[in-house]
């Protein structure tokens, strides 16, 4: 302050005091840039050329009074002088908007005042343009800004404060703020409190808060106390940010972690299963069988990692049906199962990667196969729409529930089963089939692992592998392959 000057603007139609006035300012080298006006209309012109950090304006003027000036602005301070007697006038205009006013004697003993009475009202205006600018930030900030007193009762609210919490500032002021806390009574030893990371690796203290209609969400808090001129302690301001999103986040975070985990975990168990079935299968001269193991977990494996490519090429369907089909006859044959194809004269044509259309359609056959009771039935049938082409293989076994489906196409539902049984039985299995036959852990780890398989290739090419159940209660194992002519978009890691 003691640096800066002010532009003052001096309103007095005396031209006594008008001197008296200059001569204060000189004598006392006071840092002032005055502009003199000897009246309302004069004031009015000295307005309109400029601004003015404070006016200093006498009551009674020529062609007017203060209050005359005091309209001709709205945010500069201004100083009322009045004479002896008018006292009453001052006080007037100064719950009209003037910042003080000085009272005039005869001998001019009030231009004593008018320094520190300037300093004072500029101090003034400073603080009160700061609090306008503090209550602007507070009012318009979506964190809740609430202040209580000492005795912990709500004496201010902001807006985000009335949107977040759902209270009009009628209904919340004057309350105290345990009105915001979950449980009744509230103290500090029952607030139910929660740790929650903020930034990098720290954590910050969260706290469940209570809206109006009863609604809990989590804020994070911080509180400041406020303190008078003499350092009493005399009003806490609280800031709430309701965290409800980023709290959301997290349990979503760890959620997937423990899925993560838990993934990890089983494909350690299946690399275990299938290193010990290799094992075996090595031993027992099955290398047919575990050559076929390897490829199916290094699909397995490349599937988990996002590794595995296509290599697409158009071909003819039919030939694809008739070629796994003829392929599955002998085994069909050995548990007296009839096989048949109902394939569409016209032209299938797709574009697939053929060997793992095979693969796929060969699982889905075999799976019949090996779990339909000796005698049944199995169906392959093609449908077609616009772009698609339809598949089906439907067998007569008892129809399937939803959890029997879910394990089938989970990789990790069948590991777990699969490491149970080969805890019970670490030699040889029983099939399924209820005859009590042998069935070596190699061919039933393969015959586990091929659906999952087969329904991760089907979306690999942009369709979809499911089950249902026909109306005469009969499996049918559905997927869908773009046609040739197909507008889709091409499918992930297409080579």
């Amino acid at each position: 302050m003691e640096n800066s000057r002010h532009k003052i603007l001096f309103v007095e139609d005396d031209k006594t005091d008008q001197m008296a006035f200059q001569r204060l300012v000189k004598e006392q080298e006071l840092p002032y840039d005055c502009t003199i006006a000897g009246s309302v209309s004069k004031a009015r012109s000295a307005l309109g050329f400029g601004q003015f950090d404070i006016i200093i304006c006498d009551y009674a003027l020529g062609d007017g009074t203060a209050f005359d000036v005091l309209d001709l602005v709205k945010n500069t301070p201004i100083i009322i002088v009045t004479g002896t007697g008018n006292e009453e006038i001052a006080v007037k205009a100064w719950r009209a908007g003037a910042y003080d006013y000085l009272i005039k004697d005869i001998d001019r003993n009030y231009l004593k005042a008018v320094p520190i009475t300037v300093e004072n009202v500029i101090k003034h205006k400073g603080i009160e343009e700061k609090l306008h600018l503090l209550s602007g930030a507070i009012m318009s900030t979506d964190d809740s800004v609430y202040i209580t007193d000492m005795e912990d009762r709500i004496t201010f609210v902001n807006k985000a404060f009335r949107e977040t919490y759902g209270y009009k500032e009628e209904e919340i002021v004057g309350q105290y703020s345990n009105i915001l806390w979950i449980g009744k009574p509230q103290s500090s030893k029952t607030r139910s409190v929660f740790q929650s990371r903020a930034v990098g690796s720290t954590w910050e203290v969260g706290f469940y808060h209570k809206r109006k209609n009863g609604s809990i969400f989590p804020v994070s808090l911080s509180r400041s106390i406020i303190k008078d001129s003499k350092g009493d302690e005399i009003a806490v301001v609280s800031v709430a940010h309701d965290i409800s999103e980023r709290i959301l986040i997290e349990d979503e975070l760890r959620t997937e972690n423990l899925k993560l985990d838990r993934q990890n975990q089983l494909k350690s168990e299946m690399s275990i299963i299938v290193a010990e079935t290799l094992k075996a299968s090595f031993k027992n001269g099955d290398i047919n069988k575990a050559k076929k193991l390897i490829n199916d977990f290094l699909d397995i494996s490349k599937i988990e990692a996002g590794k595995i490519q296509l290599d697409l090429s158009d071909f003819d369907l039919r030939e694809v049906i008739s070629e796994v089909v003829e392929s599955m006859s002998s085994l069909a044959s050995e548990k007296n199962i009839k096989i048949e194809s109902f394939i569409p004269e016209s032209k299938l044509s797709v574009s697939a990667d053929r060997s793992r259309v095979i693969k796929v359609l060969d699982s889905l056959v075999n799976n019949a196969i090996k779990s339909v009771p000796a005698g049944g039935h199995i169906k392959v049938l093609v449908k077609e729409t616009d772009n698609r082409i339809r598949l089906e293989v439907q067998d007569d076994r008892p129809a399937m529930d939803s959890s029997e489906m879910y394990k089938l196409f989970n990789h990790f539902a069948v590991v777990k089963e699969q490491l149970h049984k080969q805890r019970e039985q670490p030699t040889n299995l029983t099939d399924d089939t209820g005859a009590g036959s042998p069935v070596d852990s190699c061919e039933l780890l393969l015959q586990a692992l091929s659906l999952p398989t087969a329904k991760v290739l089907v979306e690999l090419h942009g369709g979809r592998l499911w089950v249902e159940i026909t109306k005469e209660g009969e499996n049918s194992f559905c997927f869908t392959l773009r046609k040739e002519t197909s507008v889709d978009v091409a499918p992930p890691n297409v080579k």
